[in-house]
């Protein structure tokens, strides 16, 4: 493989996990739409009036976004929208915490609501959102077969991520022993 395939592969591969990861949030939310309103009215950063579409939009740009990434179109456009969604979702998280509230659930993906606040979260989105535009910087390798791999791979690389976090937060602690 050359160094001009690789960037290509490389971009997709971000695009694989970012969409999927986007993708999964964001219907995640409109399935549960009540709870995710009620963990964005919890933020208290959105007016009371604007709770319920606030939430649909959220949660459909999200989707939209990951279903963009994942088709492999508009990937600067797909690019610009995540790494907005990514900042705004870092902003709202900071903001939470330097008001002392750490007890929130950060509302990150589904199955993780026991997931709380916390700078671990906020740079995980900050760092996704430059990333987000890494597939629109190296174009899409030019084989379809190799495109499609490369996506599945980087939603292969999110679940075995995911996995990983949940058996680390799982792990107890070693007991300390008293002699």
């Amino acid at each position: 493989m050359t160094g001009p395939t690789i960037l290509p592969l490389a971009g997709t591969l971000v695009a694989g996990g970012i969409g999927t990861l986007l993708f999964a949030a964001g219907l995640a939310k409109l399935r549960d739409h009540d709870g995710f309103l009620t963990t964005l009215a919890a933020y208290r950063l959105v007016p009371a009036a604007l709770l319920e579409s606030t939430a649909w939009a959220l949660a459909g740009a999200e989707t939209a976004m990951g279903a963009t990434l994942l088709a492999g179109l508009a990937p600067l456009t797909a690019g610009l929208g995540a790494a907005l969604l990514f900042v705004l979702f870092a902003l709202a998280m900071a903001i939470n915490l330097l008001r002392g509230r750490t007890d929130l659930s950060c509302g990150c993906l589904p199955g993780m609501a026991a997931a709380r606040l916390s700078w671990g979260a906020v740079a995980r989105s900050a760092l996704l959102a430059p990333a987000s535009l890494l597939p629109a910087l190296t174009g899409q390798p030019a084989s379809l077969l190799l495109r499609y791999q490369a996506l599945a791979a980087g939603a292969c690389l999110l679940a075995l991520a995911i996995a990983l976090s949940h058996l680390i937060s799982a792990t107890p602690a070693p007991e300390e022993h008293s002699a």
